[in-house]
């Protein structure tokens, strides 16, 4: 199977804006989204399982330093989820607005986690308020779950922004190859994306098209 594509800021950029104009219901999850792939390298199934307090804390405000729950990550163990990227934070307080304004999982007390049902969905249908559908598998007496529905999400949004080639993997394979060019090391870049072998980052992070150009760009 071939890597995914690394998406450049300016793409992302495009298709988080047309995201946010091609739906009037979901325009601000989707865009949300995009940015929550992209700002956090979890996992399809992972931003499914996501909760209104893995985000909030009971003041109402982005939880600058939490985990990935043991419970819905990809590998069964913890690993750090830093809410500090203020276009990321932007995006999700602009889906949760637009949550309370349609009723989707509020409480009624303004006072907690801005009137939001702590244990909701974090990510919810703006027509429906429904959470994003996961497909359960069985496989030797092990249960896990697969987030096709927001694959296919994530992979629309790119075809419709015109960005070929991109898909959910982009989000993790991106971030990767940012820290990697930021001179982050494989170490720090694994425990943030939960992966223990140094190999498997390298990997990641190999062939970063954007290093190859500038080489051949200043060829001639």
């Amino acid at each position: 199977m071939p890597k995914a594509i690394v998406v450049e800021d300016a793409q992302l950029a495009h298709a988080v804006a047309v995201a946010r104009a091609s739906s009037k219901e979901n325009g601000s999850r989707d865009a949300a989204l995009l940015l929550c792939f992209f700002g956090t390298g979890m996992k399809p199934a992972e931003l499914s399982q996501l909760l209104v307090s893995d985000y909030l804390s009971p003041a109402g405000e982005p939880r600058a330093a939490t985990v990935v729950r043991a419970e819905i990550a990809f590998n069964g163990r913890t690993r750090p989820l830093c809410w500090v990227n203020q276009k990321l934070i932007k995006a999700v307080d602009e889906h949760l607005a637009d949550r309370l304004q349609r009723g989707h999982g509020i409480t009624g007390k303004l006072t907690a986690y801005r009137g939001l049902d702590p244990s909701s969905a974090l990510f919810v249908s703006g027509r429906t308020g429904q959470p994003l559908k996961l497909t359960r598998v069985e496989r030797g007496g092990r249960v896990s779950y697969r987030a096709d529905q927001l694959t296919a999400l994530i992979s629309r949004l790119f075809a419709q922004a015109g960005i070929e080639g991109a898909t959910s993997q982009s989000g993790r394979r991106t971030l990767a190859v940012k820290l990697k060019r930021q001179g982050i090391d494989e170490r720090h870049i694994g425990e943030i994306l939960g992966m223990t072998s140094i190999k498997a980052i390298k990997t990641l992070c190999d062939t970063d098209p954007v290093r190859l150009g500038d080489l051949i760009r200043r060829v001639v």
